[in-house]
């Protein structure tokens, strides 16, 4: 089976009840069976009679058992993120996502929030069957509703605001103490006595990678450098939603945590830290790059640079942004109908910019060296014509009428795929890497029917709601940013991988599949 990326997607709509004081949620099965290739979509009934919105963090956790030789394995997702539920009676539903073999998964969802008090809302496991036929299905009405109720404990430290913003960290990167432990994520079944080995080595493997992270990320929540940064997002009104850690040490690695505010603009803060220092930490956001994008294109020089190469047939493609400190470097991309391309970059300190710069294809003047041989020629040619000339009228030649085609994006992607499996062979990386990028920008830009250019991070925010496998995309973007800036080694596998991610998308349009969940 392949690695399937699962998701939830809640969409409410409200109609009004009255009920007692309480939260309650219901689905309507504890078991569910879909056919290969459906998505798995459970209806959610949620009733809030607090008289006004609730903000918490919805959890949930997919188990999978996966069987591998005599050895049997259970592979985990934990996602959590903040919620919010409006006053009333919503209808929503989840999606976790399809299969493309038969298996079975195991759902746990849990909504953490308080309201004067710690409460929970925590359903029993939900089952969902993948299986290949009709008549396999056995979806059986059993409805479970579950009610909020009071945590038990609710502990206060000193130290209440680092543990609450370590907890948010595990939470982000599933490694909150409500996370299964690493040998529950082995199955104690009856296997052959030469596989104990083996299983003792994974063990301990998942041991020291999870402590890893718990000790990195403690180091960095107590970091002052990182914990003033935080707190600027929070008071701009931005909370967390994601991130990422990738430790070394228990106090050296790297980090990205994600942020975003009530408007949906997002933000970031990414970093290194070493033995406990932070030798490296950005703190990026849309309304900045949106400042610096418009003091750009006011400027008169890019506004000479732009028309220039508007009215040589150029159109803008993408964009991209590169930060190091308090200097950020903006690069617009474009390209014509012969695919050649202009970059037109600006170089910012602060909100000051510094310098633009265009760099274009060069003039091409060979095709002058094909006139001098070309005009002997047609003077030869009109000196015969006019001695052997007759008296025979000669037809006027017929208007050919000249119609625009639209533009094929798919053609377009599959070209700029072929160019960079060409220009990876010829040692060209950088525009190898740039192709992979540009074709899924353009390729998922007209399947979103955006029909625009626009930055990696705006796109990635249009996949939310959708069946593509965001994580692999934005994965993509940041190994071809890193490569064209030098940041990063090329890599043949990570090419490779990067040219699967494009095509499988491709093909699936070609075949007409529907590739896009609608919102």
């Amino acid at each position: 089976m392949k690695k399937q990326i699962f998701f939830v997607v809640l969409l409410l709509g409200s109609l009004p009840l009255t009920f007692a004081e309480e939260l309650v949620m219901s689905v309507d099965q504890s078991e569910y069976y879909f056919l290969v290739g459906e998505n798995a979509v459970i209806p959610l009934e949620i009733q809030n009679d607090y008289g006004h919105q609730i903000s918490g963090m919805l959890q949930y956790t997919i188990s999978q058992q996966i069987l591998q030789g005599n050895m049997q394995f259970s592979s985990s997702n934990t996602q959590s993120s903040t919620f919010i539920i409006d006053d009333g009676h919503q209808n929503g539903s989840l999606n976790f996502g399809t299969s493309d073999s038969p298996t079975t998964l195991t759902v746990t969802l849990n909504f953490n929030y308080n309201d004067g008090n710690d409460m929970h809302v925590s359903f029993e496991p939900i089952i969902i069957h993948f299986v290949s036929d009709e008549s396999q299905k056995n979806n059986i009405q059993n409805k479970m509703q579950r009610s909020s109720q009071q945590d038990s404990s609710n502990q206060n430290t000193q130290s209440q605001s680092q543990q609450s913003l370590q907890q948010k960290l595990d939470e982000l990167m599933n490694q909150s103490p409500l996370m299964q432990d690493p040998q529950q994520r082995l199955q104690n079944n009856q296997m052959a006595q030469d596989s104990s080995a083996l299983k003792q080595e994974i063990q301990e493997q998942l041991q020291e990678e999870t402590q890893l992270k718990k000790e990195f990320e403690s180091q960095l929540a107590s970091n002052e450098d990182f914990q003033k940064t935080h707190q600027q997002l929070l008071q701009q009104g931005y909370n967390v939603t994601t991130g990422s850690l990738d430790p070394s040490s228990a106090s050296t690695g790297s980090f990205e945590v994600n942020y975003e505010n009530g408007q949906g603009k997002w933000a970031k803060v990414k970093g290194n830290m070493v033995n406990g220092t932070m030798t490296e930490i950005q703190k990026q956001t849309q309304e900045e790059r949106e400042q610096l994008l418009s003091i750009l294109r006011d400027n008169p020089t890019f506004q000479e640079y732009e028309n220039q190469l508007t009215q040589n047939g150029f159109v803008e493609q993408d964009m991209e942004f590169l930060s190091d400190k308090n200097r950020t470097t903006i690069s617009l991309n474009y390209q014509d109908q012969e695919i050649q391309t202009a970059t037109i970059t600006a170089d910012f300190e602060n909100d000051n910019l510094e310098k633009i710069h265009l760099e274009k294809p060069s003039e091409d003047y060979s095709y002058l060296y094909s006139l001098l041989v070309f005009i002997p020629i047609v003077v030869v040619a009109y000196v015969l014509y006019k001695k052997l000339k007759t008296t025979k009228k000669i037809l006027p030649k017929p208007i050919v009428k000249i119609t625009s085609t639209k533009f094929d994006h798919v053609l377009e992607s599959t070209n700029l795929i072929k160019e960079a499996r060409n220009n990876f062979k010829e040692k060209q990386f950088k525009d190898a890497y740039s192709k992979v990028s540009r074709a899924l920008r353009i390729f998922l830009s007209y399947e979103l029917n955006l029909n625009k250019e626009i930055t990696h991070e705006e796109l990635l925010s249009y996949l939310d709601n959708t069946k593509i496998p965001m994580d692999e995309i934005k994965n993509c973007f940041k190994l071809s940013s890193l490569v064209e800036f030098a940041k990063h080694q090329e890599n043949e596998d990570e090419f490779n991988h990067m040219i699967d991610v494009a095509e499988n998308l491709i093909n699936k349009k070609i075949n007409n599949s529907k590739i896009i969940l609608a919102k």
